[in-house]
C-alpha cells in the first residue's frame, strides 16, 4: 500500500491467473491507478480490496479468487495501487475518495454499498479510512462492511514490539524491519509513545491501553470481519516472536471489544495451517488464510 507497509512486509509473488473478463486498469497520476472488473448485469455493489506491502494491485489478483466470485454476483470489484504514504495515510485516504469516487460516478452505483477490505497494511487502511468516516466525517464514503487480514491495529504494541525484535536480535530481516519502522514510527508520529501518546492513539486502528478502545468504538455499528492465522510454530522457528510479539493478539483483543461493546457483526476467523504465498512457501501473513467462497457469502449477507 505505501512505503510503510513495504518494509514491513515480506514480498507476496504473484502467480499468473486467468481471469473471464480482463481487468481495464484507470490511470490516477504518474504513481496511482487501479483496476477493475465491471459485470455484464446491473452492478449491486462496489468491493474495493487493498494490497498489502512489497505487493501491487495485480499480485493481489493472482492470488484470490473473491473477485471472480464477486463478478458473478454482480459486484463491480476495484484493487487499487496506492503508495507513498505513512503511518497517517492521509495519502491513501484521499486516493480511495478518488477511485470510489470516479467508480460511481461512471457506473452509477450507490456510495451506500461499498465494501473495503485488504491484507495487511491494506487492512490498515480499510479500519483507518472506515473510523475516520464516522469521526472526521471527511471521506468520499462510508463502507457498507469492512473485512482485513492480518493487519496490525495498535501503533503503541507495534512500536514496543519492534523494539523486542531488536533486543532479540534473531533474524536478520526482522531486525533490519523493526529498526527501520521504529525510525519511521518516532519521524511520523512525533516520538516514542512514550512523548507522543496522544499521536499513537489519534492514528491507531485500535488502543488496547484505552478503556474506550481509541479509534474502535467508531466501528460499533459497522460489520466487521478479520482473518488471522497465529501461526505460533512458523513464528517461533522463523522469526523467535510468540503471541505478544503478534497481530493476533491485538486483533482478538479489538473483535472481543465491539463484540462487548454490542457490535454483533464483528467476528474473527482464525485459521491453522492456511498461509501459503503463491510460490508454494509457508507463511502464517498471506492471502491464502481467506476463503473467498465464504468471504463472499459474508458480504452478501451484508448487503441484504
Amino acid at each position: 500500500m505505501t512505503r510503510l507497509v513495504t518494509t514491513l512486509f515480506i514480498l507476496l509473488i504473484g502467480q499468473t491467473t486467468i481471469f473471464a473478463q480482463n481487468p481495464e486498469k484507470v490511470t490516477i497520476d504518474s504513481t496511482h491507478y487501479y483496476y477493475k472488473l465491471v459485470p455484464k448485469s446491473k452492478p449491486v455493489g462496489t468491493i474495493i480490496i487493498l494490497h498489502g506491502g512489497s505487493e501491487d494491485a495485480k499480485g493481489v489478483m493472482n492470488q484470490i479468487s473473491l473477485d471472480e466470485i464477486a463478478l458473478k454476483n454482480n459486484f463491480i470489484v476495484v484493487f487499487p495501487n496506492i503508495e507513498d504514504d505513512d503511518f497517517k495515510m492521509t495519502i491513501a485516504q484521499q486516493m480511495l475518495d478518488t477511485i470510489a469516487k470516479q467508480i460511481v460516478d461512471k457506473h452509477k452505483v450507490s456510495k451506500d454499498k461499498i465494501f473495503l477490505g485488504g491484507l495487511s497494511g491494506g487492512g490498515m487502511l480499510t479500519i483507518t479510512y472506515t473510523e475516520r468516516a464516522i469521526r472526521d466525517k471527511n471521506t468520499y464514503f462510508t463502507p457498507k462492511a469492512i473485512f482485513a487480514l492480518d493487519p496490525p491495529l495498535d501503533y503503541e504494541n507495534m512500536y514496543y514490539r519492534y523494539q523486542r525484535e531488536v533486543e532479540r536480535n534473531f533474524s536478520e530481516v526482522g531486525v533490519n524491519e523493526a529498526k527501520w519502522f521504529l525510525e519511521e514510527m518516532e519521524k511520523n508520529l512525533g516520538g516514542k509513545p512514550e512523548t507522543a501518546k496522544d499521536e499513537y492513539i489519534k492514528n491507531s486502528m485500535f488502543s488496547y491501553r484505552q478503556k474506550d478502545g481509541g479509534n474502535a468504538k467508531y466501528l460499533l455499528n459497522i460489520p466487521v470481519r478479520i482473518y488471522t492465522e497465529p501461526g505460533v510454530e512458523w513464528q517461533l522457528k522463523n522469526r523467535h516472536r510468540d503471541l505478544y510479539d503478534l497481530n493476533c493478539t491485538d486483533i482478538s483483543a479489538m473483535i472481543n471489544f465491539l463484540q462487548l461493546k454490542g457490535n454483533k457483526n464483528a467476528d474473527i476467523v482464525v485459521t491453522h495451517d492456511k498461509g501459503v504465498r503463491p510460490d508454494g512457501t509457508k507463511h502464517p501473513h498471506s492471502w491464502s488464510i481467506m476463503n473467498s467462497k465464504n468471504c463472499m457469502t459474508w458480504i452478501l449477507k451484508q448487503l441484504k
